[in-house]
């Protein structure tokens, strides 16, 4: 397939840390790499900030960036680049016109503006991830947003005109809703974190042994709350404060945030503590990270924020404001913590109960480095976007009136998206046989599995227990598994007399006992009932597992442990849940036959 990025301000050949080059950077340049990777071709469209650069670059095998002339020849900030975006849509068509792609993919609010006017004449579809909201940004920012007056307008223009919107976090999600975006064009799919690169194996930088490093990496504007980590500094007298970010080391005496920084620190008496390094190079990152204590995070609003992922993947924990994409990504008490934004009283507390704790920080970090290798490593959301693209060029058929030609290929678009969930699968394979072992051995021992889902996933839910009660592929032992949909005579009376939310927790409540577990399943991971069931069976002490469609969501957060589907229907999601209980019941097979064969090599 051929895919056109239009990424009209950051490009993915930019330096990070600099006042426009960030997130967005990153994420184009890694979604693209790794759809190449995976046998897309794709163009990513950026704007020309320099002569000297050549019309078209390869970033990697199968991606190729594309410098459009639009507008002077030089670094502006992104903010005044609405008047060329005219010319740079031209140039899109032009170029789409000789090499047309399977679908356009837009980045930014003036990308999706221009990338529609190129694309809606060629009959194109757009899918568009805005990585900001205009709305949002001029709630925190106020007079001091410097976006053009037609932002906001523009983006609702394009929000109702695209195909689809991934939107990158829940926060985004529920933003594009109230902005009246159509809910059926929603799909939230997050940025990711490099995984290989980021790791908590690996050299660390030195730090003194007398103090708590602090880190805040990312750009020194205002916004990204560097200010209050200075203030709180004040009450944690045995840390230091390293920020990294911004322009180069021998630049930062210019630049106005690195000089607003160094002054409060001043103002606030704990200079020899902040420590401004500039930017630092990707591959050196890494290594920064691990010499943390903790990551600071408290921007006063964050799209989404890919730091805390980096940290995370790194074994770091995260102290973080409770804004945008770090509600999703950072669990409170979990991976980190959540403060208000803006108050470095409270986030001093927070950074001295976990300084305080060494055990809590190593658990947190452990946490961190399972969350991000299972939800947002790059392979997987490239697996949730081409997804999305195959599902919109599905509609774009059916809209085109050829339901002959959607009958024939809406089975191949099927098969597709069906290979590339199991494909996406195989990196859980390990993970779920690990699961039947632990079942195989528990139930063996009188143990009992709880099973629960609605609609499809009771179905499967019933099709797990009837496989464990009865045989899967070997004679065995009966093992002990209720599907609590099953007794409907209770199912019923309960939701009549407690409603249906109580449906399955007061089964639990019931059937439950010390060692047993709950496995819950659903499509979308919101069912409440499900949810509920998973709460009751955590007070009683159970082990609680999910299989769940794309993550995040609230199910695998409530849960211990989880396997996340990477689909975006859920018909698929749903036959990798039979694809995944198979290999669950194989494995408990395999684990009761390690078991008889060693007691008969005793006897």
């Amino acid at each position: 397939m051929r895919i056109a990025m239009v990424s009209e301000h950051a490009s993915p050949l930019a330096q990070l840390g600099e006042v426009d080059a960030g997130g967005q950077n990153v994420h184009v340049c890694a979604l693209s790499r790794e759809l190449a990777a995976r046998g897309e071709q794709v163009t990513v469209h950026t704007r020309r900030d320099d002569p000297s650069l050549p019309a078209r670059v390869e970033l990697a095998p199968g991606v190729e960036v594309h410098h459009v002339d639009a507008g002077p020849a030089r670094r502006l900030p992104k903010d005044e680049l609405l008047p060329f975006m005219p010319r740079f849509a031209e140039q899109l068509q032009r170029s789409w016109r000789t090499q047309p792609p399977a679908v356009v993919h837009a980045h930014f609010w003036m990308s999706g503006s221009a990338a529609l006017a190129a694309a809606q004449p060629l009959r194109t579809p757009v899918v568009q991830t805005f990585h900001a909201l205009g709305v949002v940004k001029h709630r925190f920012q106020g007079n001091h947003d410097s976006s053009p007056p037609e932002r906001i307008r523009i983006e609702r223009d394009v929000a109702r005109r695209v195909s689809r919107i991934v939107a990158t976090c829940t926060d985004e999600l529920f933003e594009l809703v109230r902005f009246g975006a159509e809910r059926s064009k929603l799909t939230v799919i997050p940025c990711g974190v490099d995984v290989g690169h980021f790791r908590p194996d690996g050299p660390c930088e030195p730090t003194r042994r007398d103090v708590h490093r602090l880190l805040c990496l990312g750009r020194l504007v205002e916004r990204k709350g560097i200010g209050n980590v200075i203030s709180a500094l004040r009450e944690l007298p045995d840390c230091e404060l390293v920020v990294a970010g911004g322009p180069g080391v021998t630049e930062l005496d210019e630049d106005t945030d690195a000089q607003r920084l160094r002054a409060l620190a001043v103002e606030y008496g704990v200079s020899d503590r902040v420590h401004l390094h500039g930017r630092v190079e990707r591959v050196e990152l890494p290594a920064l990270l691990r010499s943390a204590a903790a990551v600071v995070c408290v921007p006063w609003y964050e799209p989404f924020g890919m730091v805390p992922l980096e940290a995370m993947a790194c074994g770091v924990p995260v102290v973080a404001s409770a804004v945008g994409g770090m509600a999703d990504t950072v669990l409170d008490g979990v991976t980190g913590v959540h403060v208000p934004p803006r108050d470095p009283e409270v986030l001093a507390g927070a950074l001295r109960a976990l300084l305080d704790e060494p055990a809590r920080r190593v658990e947190y970090g452990r946490r961190g480095v399972e969350r991000a290798r299972r939800l947002y490593g790059w392979g997987r959301v490239a697996g949730l976007t081409q997804e999305v693209y195959s599902d919109v060029l599905a509609r774009s058929r059916s809209a085109r009136g050829r339901p002959a030609a959607l009958g024939r290929r809406a089975g191949s678009e099927h098969l597709s998206a069906l290979a590339q969930m199991l494909e996406s699968l195989r990196s859980e394979v390990e993970h779920l046989e690990r699961w039947g072992a632990e079942l195989g051995r528990a139930l063996a021992d009188g143990a009992r599995l709880l099973v629960v889902g609605n609609g499809g996933s009771a179905a499967q839910a019933q099709h797990l227990t009837a496989e464990l009660v009865g045989r899967f592929e070997t004679d065995r032992q009966p093992l002990s598994a209720i599907c609590l949909h099953g007794d409907t005579s209770s199912l019923t009376a309960i939701t009549n007399d407690y409603g249906p939310e109580h449906a399955f927790a007061r089964q639990v409540r019931a059937h439950a006992r010390a060692g047993d577990f709950l496995l819950a399943l659903s499509t979308s991971g919101k069912s409440q009932n499900v949810i509920a069931a998973v709460h009751a069976a955590r007070e009683l002490g159970l082990a609680t597992l999910a299989l769940t469609g794309p993550a995040p969501n609230e199910l695998a957060d409530v849960c211990e442990d989880a396997v996340a589907i990477a689909a975006s229907s859920a018909a698929t999601v749903q036959e990798g849940h039979l694809v995944a209980l198979h290999l669950v019941c194989g494995a408990v097979d395999r684990e009761l036959a390690l078991a008889r064969g060693r007691l008969e090599a005793r006897a």
